[in-house]
């Protein structure tokens, strides 16, 4: 029970991190050759949904 307990901690503090990344990469999209960073916001966001249970992984 513990390690499960452990493991919904870390996935909390993990969906914190990436949250906040995410809001950090958003400030740097431009209006042109900033393809990369919305790729990698949608990304991380899918990751966030597995995360939570919302969606499989990889990306199915």
């Amino acid at each position: 029970m513990e390690t499960k307990h452990k493991k919904l901690i870390n996935d909390i503090v993990r969906i914190d991190v990436i949250e906040e990344e995410i809001e950090y990469y958003k400030t740097l999209l431009r209006e042109h050759d900033t393809g990369h960073i919305h790729t990698t916001i949608g990304f991380l966001k899918r990751r966030i949904e597995e995360l939570k249970g919302e969606a499989p992984w990889p990306l199915d």
